[in-house]
């Protein structure tokens, strides 16, 4: 029987955290879903952790070691038998009624052209303390037609929408926008969200979730440097490719964020006991911006 979702994890080294992801997933008050699990040629013990699971949910996708993580959640993607898809990076966590609101929130406005659910999501560090709570768009919440939220992200320089693990999206939308670009270095997540809400709208959940995991290993101040360079390379080809969406206006406002969020990134990279873990978002940085608690 054909699943409603299917839950996509790429994994790589993952063995520290996949099994408490796992759980998560099948701790779910709503149970009509699949585990699309893919692993990149993991060196550590991650497949031996995911052998333990013996739900019959679970179905592990062979696939060439060496891809990053983009296409790895692209192969999940394309082998994922659900109506909608489930992103979930390996060290995060779902709450127990994560999918039964967000599927909820994806069906009820389906009237209303919703392609991709969001919500807050609390801050971790490696040892499941909260680091941030309910962090997310503060002002979102509801439908919110696409046009005005890539707007929206745009203007505020940085990924209102959030992570992957926040996110439900539909699965025919993510094929048809030909899921995450293998050209984009930085925004990755923010470049994939655009392009979706090219072709509807979002639902906006203003209450956490999920959890994103950081980690002091994950981070170096180096990287930190370069990041207001990247995100404004990154929102100018978000506006090269919606010009009739994203005025020069807004691509203007929007240039004017990333060296402050950078700059605020230092600080928390000085002061904080736990650094962001991806590139493409970073979570605590988001102080910075006014659009986000």
């Amino acid at each position: 029987m054909t699943p409603t979702v299917s839950v996509c994890i790429p994994t790589y080294n993952g063995e520290q955290f996949i099994d408490r992801t796992l759980q998560s997933v099948l701790a779910q008050h709503y149970k009509d879903f699949e585990i699309v699990l893919g692993d990149d040629g993991s060196t550590d013990g991650t497949l031996d952790a995911v052998s333990r699971c013996t739900d019959d949910r679970l179905r592990i996708v062979p696939g060439t070691s060496g891809v990053n993580a983009p296409a790895n959640f692209n192969r999940l993607i394309e082998a994922a038998r659900g109506r909608y898809v489930k992103l979930l990076c390996q060290d995060d966590m779902l709450y127990p009624d994560c999918l039964d609101r967000q599927l909820e929130a994806m069906e009820r406005g389906a009237e209303q052209g919703v392609v991709l659910v969001s919500c807050m999501r609390d801050i971790v560090d490696d040892h499941d303390r909260v680091v941030y709570r309910n962090r997310g768009w503060r002002s979102a919440s509801g439908v919110i037609p696409g046009t005005q939220a890539m707007r929206a992200n745009v203007r505020a320089g940085t990924n209102l929408i959030g992570e992957p693990s926040a996110t439900l999206c539909s699965r025919d939308v993510l094929l048809e926008v030909g899921g995450y670009s293998l050209e984009q270095s930085y925004m990755v997540d923010l470049d994939l969200w655009m392009r979706m809400l090219d072709r509807g709208n979002l639902a906006y959940l203003p209450e956490s979730l999920c959890t994103f995991r950081v980690s002091r290993m994950s981070w170096s101040s180096q990287l930190a440097r370069h990041q207001a360079r990247e995100a404004r390379k990154a929102l100018r080809s978000v506006q090269a490719s919606h010009p009739t969406t994203i005025r020069r206006s807004d691509l203007a406002i929007g240039l004017t964020k990333p060296t402050a969020l950078a700059a605020a990134r230092r600080v928390v990279f000085a002061l904080s006991p736990v650094l962001p873990s991806r590139g493409d978002v970073v979570a605590a940085s988001e102080a910075a911006s006014p659009e986000v608690a």
